[in-house]
């Protein structure tokens, strides 16, 4: 019966250090706000049509083209261009 208690235990503790663990990573790509503007995690200068607020960059407005971090050494995808730390897709 001990036994079954502490397996039962472990389990839920490993449950719940997983999920705290996944909420706290944050993704690089983009993701929408309230009003619909897209908010990037800051990774140096904010390309352009995006203003910095704290450590995040967020677009000015609803149709600004988004943007995806540049991995360095890599060209800019096909269909993007280099703006700041960011590679920002064409109109």
């Amino acid at each position: 019966m001990t036994t079954t208690l502490a397996r039962c235990v472990i389990a839920a503790l490993s449950l719940t250090i997983i999920s705290a663990a996944a909420a706290v990573a944050e993704s690089p790509y983009p993701t929408p706000t309230r009003d619909g503007r897209e908010r990037l995690p800051r990774h140096g200068t904010c390309p352009t049509g995006y203003v910095g607020v704290g450590n995040k960059c967020e677009a000015l407005h609803q149709d600004t083209p988004r943007a995806y971090p540049y991995v360095p050494g890599t060209a800019c995808p096909s269909g993007t261009f280099r703006s700041g730390d960011y590679c920002k897709a064409f109109r």
